[in-house]
């Protein structure tokens, strides 16, 4: 019995040293998200009354390799905080926010916009918000993959100002 399971070790020893790993195989690669400080937060405001605050607090990802297209792909979402800051009878939070790349081929590069509404009952004084996933394809190559997540925040609107 003692010589069927050193056999069997010795297999599967073999198995494991000869498995070459072929160039064209691909290697899951997931992007370094980070948040860029000067936009992770905001207070949005109306008629000179500052209604909310909103911060990007973290966010929740994945990646995987999509046999379809022979590719990584990551799925990203930014999780949000948002305070009340006054007895406003507002209920629906409108913002938009960002995920912009640098590194990779052209097409993987830039800034997308995307928009978020999240609800908040007038007695509640804080919630935590994730909006739905963004997938992106993580493009072939031997480099770290940044990506950065921000609040779209315009200076000259009077909707909203950096908090």
């Amino acid at each position: 019995m003692k010589k069927f399971y050193v056999v069997a070790l010795m297999l599967l020893t073999a198995g494991c040293a000869n498995n070459d790993i072929n160039e064209d195989f691909a290697v899951m690669r997931c992007p370094k998200v980070s948040v860029r400080q000067s936009d992770q937060a905001m207070i949005q405001t109306a008629g000179g009354q500052d209604l909310f605050a909103i911060e990007i607090v973290g966010y929740k990802g994945r990646c995987y390799y999509d046999e379809q297209i022979l590719k990584d792909k990551a799925v990203v979402a930014p999780e949000f905080k948002i305070t009340r800051l006054s007895e406003s009878h507002v209920e629906d939070i409108h913002f938009s926010y960002y995920m912009e790349t640098y590194e990779g081929p052209e097409k993987f590069l830039g800034r997308k916009t995307y928009f978020a509404k999240a609800e908040m009952l007038r007695q509640v004084p804080e919630i935590y918000y994730t909006p739905e996933q963004k997938e992106l394809t993580i493009p072939a190559g031997k480099y770290d993959f940044d990506m950065y997540i921000g609040l779209n925040v315009i200076k000259n609107d009077s909707e909203y100002r950096i908090k």
